[in-house]
């Protein structure tokens, strides 16, 4: 009876796939018929997704190899997600590529977050007491990777946006470098251009620019 030899090369080439068959994962997802302008490490366009049965949409801050995005067109993709080790800090930790384009529809998308819906509009602008202060390391999903800002937790004193009440409380996060910093306890006008589509702090925008209030 002839043995089988498994020389070393070999080993390594079966551990190889193994590894990466218990680790990549092919995923169905769904993405939207419009991107949406947002920051990562920098100003960018995001695509929208749904990730297999998932309800909402949500910002995809990185591409996904060898899919061609066109706006105005649902599609529906398969997609490997392969874990990427020893990533800097602003880099993606999972790289994404297509396996198969499943369909693709031409359609408006349902539902889409309000920073989509209002991205044709003027930005969001309100009048706020600032509560407090806080340097905070965020991201803008899983694979945008980490960056430091400055969240300011905001009352809300009088607002022309229907979705940011008188006497309620927000949170922003200014842009770097302001020209007016704010202060604890003052009033400023503030001008954001996004509302987080689905913030665990509640209403949380974006890009917000800090005015003095002249009155």
């Amino acid at each position: 009876m002839k043995k089988t030899l498994f020389f070393p090369s070999m080993l390594l080439a079966i551990l190889i796939i193994v590894v990466s068959c218990t680790t990549n994962r092919s995923v169905t997802y769904t993405v939207a018929s419009e991107a949406i302008d947002c920051v990562g490490v920098a100003p960018q366009k995001c695509l929208l997704v749904k990730k297999g049965n998932t309800p909402n949409w949500e910002y995809m801050y990185s591409s996904i190899d060898g899919f061609d995005y066109v706006p105005g067109y649902e599609y529906v993709l398969k997609v490997n997600e392969i874990p990427v080790e020893n990533t800097p800090a602003d880099a993606s930790s999972i790289r994404y590529v297509l396996i198969k384009e499943v369909s693709k529809t031409q359609k408006n998308s349902e539902n889409l977050p309000l920073s989509v819906v209002n991205s044709k509009k003027e930005a969001y602008q309100w009048v706020g007491r600032v509560v407090d202060i806080e340097n905070i390391s965020t991201g803008r999903g899983a694979a945008a990777g980490k960056f430091p800002a400055v969240l300011v937790k905001i009352m809300v004193t009088s607002s022309s946006s229907v979705e940011l009440k008188e006497g309620s409380i927000i949170y922003a996060e200014i842009l770097k470098n302001p020209k007016v910093y704010p202060v604890i306890g003052r009033e400023y006008v503030f001008k954001a251009q996004y509302i987080h589509p689905a913030h665990a702090k509640g209403i949380y925008l974006l890009e917000t620019q800090v005015q003095d209030l002249v009155h």
